[in-house]
């Protein structure tokens, strides 16, 4: 009935048939069933002791199959881990879901139980960020909340809050994510437990920069760097805090420390063979260059996030990033396409937090084809959202947009061309009389938001175009002044492509008002 599988590296047996498996193993009574799976479970863990990892699936099973409740959501967590850093995140879920549901479906569950699910569900969040599925995280999360603080565990419920005001961000809800952080630092504060703060803090980094608290942001930063340094194999704690240093950096205009951040998370990513942290690092580097107006070097870092990610959610924040700076370049078609399918994946798991600045470059790629009305009414839009939910850095970039789009209307510059205007005609005569005054009250607005939070790169853009405008109606002291303010913040940033449109217009507004002093 059985025969030898294999002598090395261990004796194996096997049934001839999987029938002949089927009837003897369907022939054993329930209950003397459960008890054999369990005793094979525990001779695993002893002949296997030194090398378990291989067999955490088998393990999972055999105690599943036993009476063993702890150790059999223990190896199935073991086995979603495993998946989960080998990139296989779909393989990694089904295990974690496998393990909730089997403790879930115990009614009658202990304390020690409900301590047990908690840790589970901290657990299965990572798996759930990797998918970008924030969605199902956060109502998961919701609903066992008074679970976690009826526990009495500082620790669980300190991680539990991090991961909680984690999900909240990408779920677009930036002050709640910011209330629960702060209550997980608390926590771990009281504690002394560091991983907590290290974490909570990480996020916060990422948080704050949302609520246009940079100097904070940058605290919370370099506090978890500082953490990071305590948990050497923890590689996500160190490459997710680097990732929202160089994020928050590039908005206050700190280039080379931002992008000193992205090729150290691209060597990072290489010393440690982790792909993550190579594909954010591309991202980062990306996105410093989109700051900094090199869209074409922006774009050839965003095709290597692309393709070096692994995990769903990476490949759609580096598909965004692509769609963006493919729209400042002017590649429409392609832009649309990368953004639409951003959208549609942030609608149906629950990402507005990439949903609604992917809407509103949605609006100006409209734009640009033509759809005017309908370009403008989606860019307000996502403006709006960004002002109901505190997204300083959005409020401010939108604003900007905004300007940008009546400043086209009052110059009829590119991408707003004469053929675009032709098919408009209707918006055009709505909005060209009133156009300069929108477009100046915007880019006020835009500069407002960003001295307040002192987002130095798009401050320094948004008083060169505001000069711009003034210098296109002829207002040249007060086109003077803006691009004057512009050139200092730009040469402070070091972004030499705007620093060098300022400075030109600079020079012919100069001109213009010494020529007119002369006829004086």
């Amino acid at each position: 009935m059985i025969h030898t599988r294999s002598l090395l590296p261990d004796l194996e047996y096997t049934f001839k048939s999987a029938l002949t498996h089927d009837v003897v193993y369907n022939g054993v009574l329930k209950k003397e069933r459960q008890v054999i799976h369990e005793r094979i479970g525990v001779v695993m863990e002893h002949l296997f002791r030194n090398r378990l990892p291989e067999f955490y699936e088998t393990l999972a099973f055999h105690f599943k199959q036993g009476r063993s409740i702890h150790k059999a959501v223990n190896y199935l967590i073991k086995a979603g881990e495993k998946s989960l850093g080998r990139y296989a995140v779909e393989e990694s879920h089904q295990y974690f879901k496998e393990a909730f549901e089997f403790l879930t479906h115990k009614h009658d569950r202990d304390k020690e139980e409900d301590g047990l699910l908690i840790d589970l569900l901290i657990k299965w969040a990572m798996v759930f960020y990797y998918r970008g599925d924030f969605k199902e995280q956060l109502e998961l999360l919701r609903a066992h909340e008074d679970v976690a603080e009826s526990l009495g565990d500082k620790a669980k419920l300190g991680m539990f809050y991090a991961w909680l005001g984690f999900t909240l961000n990408f779920r677009e809800k930036i002050r709640d994510s910011y209330h629960y952080l702060c209550k997980a630092i608390e926590l771990g504060e009281e504690i002394g437990n560091q991983q907590v703060v290290g974490y909570a803090c990480a996020w916060l980094t990422w948080t704050c920069t949302e609520l246009g608290l940079l100097d904070e942001a940058i605290k919370f930063g370099e506090r978890a760097q500082e953490i990071a340094k305590l948990f050497p194999s923890d590689h996500y704690l160190y490459f997710k805090t680097l990732g929202g240093i160089a994020y928050t950096c590039s908005l206050r205009g700190d280039r080379k420390r931002g992008m000193d951040a992205g090729a150290e998370l691209v060597d990072y990513g290489h010393r440690h063979s982790n792909i993550r942290s190579l594909s954010l690092g591309h991202y980062v580097k990306g996105y410093v260059h989109m700051r900094s107006g090199d869209f074409e070097s922006a774009i050839k870092c965003c095709k290597k996030a692309l393709k070096i990610a692994k995990d769903p959610f990476y490949s759609q924040i580096s598909r965004f990033q692509l769609g963006v700076n493919l729209a400042l370049n002017n590649q429409f078609q392609e832009a649309e396409e990368a953004l639409k399918e951003v959208l549609l994946y942030s609608q149906d798991f629950g990402c507005e937090a990439l949903g609604t600045p992917t809407s509103g470059v949605i609006g100006l790629v409209l734009i640009a084809n033509g759809q005017m009305s309908d370009g403008l009414k989606r860019l307000k839009e996502a403006l709006m959202t960004s002002y109901e939910n505190h997204r300083k850095p959005l409020i401010a970039t939108f604003e900007y947009s905004l300007g940008q789009v009546y400043l086209q209307i009052v110059t009829k510059t590119a991408p707003i061309s004469f053929s675009i205007m032709a098919k408009n005609v209707g918006f055009i005569l709505k909005n060209v009389p009133s156009a300069g005054k929108k477009a100046e009250d915007h880019f006020k607005k835009a500069i407002e938001v960003a001295k307040e939070m002192g987002a130095n790169t798009i401050l320094g853009r948004a008083l060169l175009d505001l000069g711009l405008l003034y210098k296109a109606r002829g207002k040249s002291d007060q086109a003077g002044e803006c691009l004057t303010e512009a050139v200092q913040i730009l040469e402070q940033c070091e972004l030499e492509i705007f620093l060098n449109q300022a400075k030109e217009a600079l020079g012919l507004v100069t001109q213009h008002r010494q020529k007119r002093s002369i006829l004086s």
